[in-house]
């Protein structure tokens, strides 16, 4: 049991609400916290309940930073989902790719030259796994860094996929939508660090609607 694990369930006896819940506003509130443009989000939390996501946050920077100094790229999310679902039932129903399977599909759509910056989709992204993994080995290879583009149906998987790609430092969008049966709508999405592409430090995310943001749109 890590300690992301122990301290996402302290975060659910603080805010005493529905797991899966908490899970859900644990992202909105990283995500509020990363955004450029003070994201339009319900929040009907309290000074307590905000003092509880707070501290989670904290610690999940810092469980996150120590785990990338060995791995590279990590997912906290998807891994902190998928252990959360043998103790709720609320969270059962999705599977992540396994971190091996994620970087042998970033083998086979990397680019081995270098050259203008790739654009890599992935039309059902998940927590972001095999686009962190396709953009770790690009910067491992010295190709230029690829524009990444994620797809999902699920609001929760793009929210993970949105921070998981804001931390890691990628470059790209996150879209909400079907991409089989309504490739061409667009629901809402997030634009991924756009800060760092105009030579800022921070991660950003910025949540959008318009479809002129968006290069899933423009191609």
């Amino acid at each position: 049991m890590n300690k992301l694990y122990t301290a996402f369930l302290d975060l659910v006896r603080r805010i005493n609400d529905d797991a899966l819940k908490v899970f859900d506003d644990a992202l909105t509130y990283i995500l509020r916290y990363l955004s450029i443009d003070g994201m339009d989000t319900p929040w009907l939390h309290d000074e307590n309940d905000n003092q509880a996501f707070a501290d989670f946050m904290v610690t999940y920077f810092s469980y996150q930073q120590e785990q990338v100094t060995t791995k590279f790229w990590y997912d906290a999310w998807g891994d902190i989902f998928m252990e959360l679902s043998g103790k709720f039932k609320s969270f059962r129903g999705q599977f992540f790719t396994p971190a091996a399977v994620a970087d042998l599909c970033a083998k086979m759509s990397v680019p081995q030259h270098q050259g203008d910056r790739p654009v890599i989709n992935d039309c059902a992204c998940g927590s972001a796994r095999m686009l962190l993994a396709a953009d770790q080995l690009a910067f491992e290879k010295g190709s230029a860094q690829p524009y990444l583009i994620g797809e999902d149906i699920d609001g929760m998987c793009c929210k993970m996929a949105a921070i998981n790609m804001a931390v890691h430092g990628c470059l790209g969008e996150v879209v909400r939508h079907d991409s089989l049966r309504h490739p061409d709508e667009l629901s809402y999405g997030y634009i991924i660090n756009e800060t760092l592409s105009a030579g800022l430090s921070f991660p950003s995310i910025r949540r959008s609607e318009d479809k002129s943001d968006f290069k899933k749109f423009q191609r």
